[in-house]
């Protein structure tokens, strides 16, 4: 009788030892699952497609014609064209940068000349003299500092610039370079910026970083446009700047002689992404903090940013450590006047703060609005936010004017206390460092991944088949 009645509680036991092994084999493939490089949608009726692969460093990319796309890669200097996913054998151009840190080959867009009928190609890039390598000769800056060298195949920097090129007759290069903008590189190697877009008035816009300098010891680099009150005049520097196509200047906002004249908008630490709203045709942009701060602004003309005084909602403090380095603090949150206290360029400049900003740092790279309706009349029109941290975030637009992200719950406060916040803002995992976003002709998603990591992929967001 006892051995009966121990029959039921051994049998339980052997089940439920089955049952947890089973459990646990599923926990150890769920995990397998998520730590490959497959990119998870957080919408079931869609679904990531491979477009194509190999890409080395790849920074920016931009579609000349339906599966016809331009990608360069920051170190080799060079732009690949991909067509129908494959990469072509030659690259369209391979110029000289200097990849040091954050310098390189950093933006590209394109446009074609509605009275030429030319495809104009626009790049941004760090441009270095050839011949002198890392570890050979190093030159002294005017001010004392030393110039860094590359880790791509350039030399000893020389400028950040913005070219305007051509599409050769056959597309098979990129010709006929017109310099437009030589623009600043020192102190670096960090924040050079690189965003390019073609706005809806037709002309070129591109975001600069403010050249972080990491320590006084390389000269007087604090200037107006990073809100220092006695700083230096504007160089080109810490801005969203605005040109022609052909390079000329449009319309001065915050002054009205070179280089002040090419500012649409200052203040500005560092963005890796800049897009115009397709309804109310105005300018989104991310902006990346230290540890804290990082932003995502709506973009007025004039617009301040706050940087150097102010990141996110808390005002900056600058420490110098023991070793003549900087280090950037946070301070207490901004009081609700900041704006008259930062530079204002006798009135033409306005500070706003951000319609949303991060506690801690998620890296904002890319954003681009989904003017169409391919992936689903809920997102057509919303923005599309790309990190350095395996996320793509999608927000909605609030309100008739679209000033503002519509943000609710724990986000109302328009600050991301922690990633637990944005789940609902959440719209794909695991997709890498996300370097650009670009919607095609097609109306469907591309997103560009995989600086910094073994291998650049290109993904296209598509609806799923059924």
């Amino acid at each position: 009788m006892k051995n009966k009645k121990l029959l039921p509680v051994v049998l339980f036991l052997t089940i439920l030892t089955l049952f947890v092994q089973i459990v646990s084999a599923n926990v150890g493939l769920i995990v397998f699952a998520q730590e490959d490089d497959t990119p998870i949608l957080q919408d079931s009726g869609l679904t990531t497609e491979l477009v194509s692969a190999s890409l080395k460093d790849p920074t920016s990319m931009t579609f000349i014609g339906p599966n016809d796309i331009l990608v360069t890669e920051k170190n080799t200097g060079t732009v690949q064209r991909v067509i129908n996913g494959k990469i072509m054998d030659e690259p369209l151009l391979d110029v000289n940068v200097n990849g040091e840190d954050e310098r390189g080959l950093l933006g590209i867009t394109a446009s074609k000349n509605s009275t030429t009928g030319k495809n104009y190609v626009f790049l941004y890039y760090t441009e270095a003299e050839p011949g002198t390598r890392v570890g050979e000769e190093e030159a002294d800056d005017d001010d004392g500092s030393e110039e860094q060298t590359s880790n791509g195949d350039g030399s000893q920097p020389i400028g950040n610039r913005l070219y305007r090129y051509e599409l050769s007759e056959n597309g098979s290069k990129l010709v006929n370079p017109k310099l437009l903008l030589d623009l600043p590189y020192l102190p670096g190697p960090a924040h050079n910026g690189g965003a390019i877009t073609i706005g809806p008035d037709n002309n070129v816009y591109l975001a600069v970083g403010e050249m972080t300098p990491t320590s006084y010891g390389q000269g007087d680099y604090r200037f107006k446009v990073q809100n220092y009150e006695d700083g230096r005049e504007p160089d080109g520097r810490a801005g969203i700047l605005r040109i022609s196509q052909d390079g000329d200047t449009v319309q001065g906002i915050i002054g009205n002689n070179y280089p002040e004249n090419i500012y649409y908008a200052y203040g500005i630490r560092n963005s890796f992404g800049i897009a115009f709203d397709p309804l109310t045709q105005k300018l989104w942009d991310t902006e990346n903090g230290p540890s804290f701060g990082d932003e995502i602004n709506l973009v007025e003309p004039g617009f301040n940013s706050g940087w150097a005084k102010v990141l996110g909602i808390w005002k900056v403090e600058e420490v110098i450590n023991d070793e003549g380095d900087r280090e950037i603090l946070k301070g207490e949150a901004i009081p609700a006047n900041i704006g008259n206290r930062l530079f204002s360029f006798n009135g033409s400049g306005r500070y706003s703060s951000p319609e949303l900003s991060w506690d801690q740092t998620i890296a904002p790279t890319s954003v681009a609005f989904l003017n169409s309706s391919k992936l689903g009349t809920q997102y057509e029109n919303d923005i599309f936010v790309g990190t350095a941290k395996n996320v793509l975030l999608h927000f909605d637009l609030d309100g008739k004017d679209r000033s503002a992200l519509f943000l609710n719950g724990s986000l109302a406060d328009k600050v991301a206390d922690s990633t637990d916040e944005l789940v609902d803002a959440t719209f794909a995992e695991n997709l890498g460092i996300i370097t650009d976003l670009e919607v095609g002709p097609d109306g469907n998603l591309y997103v560009l991944t995989g600086v910094r990591e073994a291998e650049g992929k290109i993904y296209r967001i598509v609806p799923s088949i059924t």
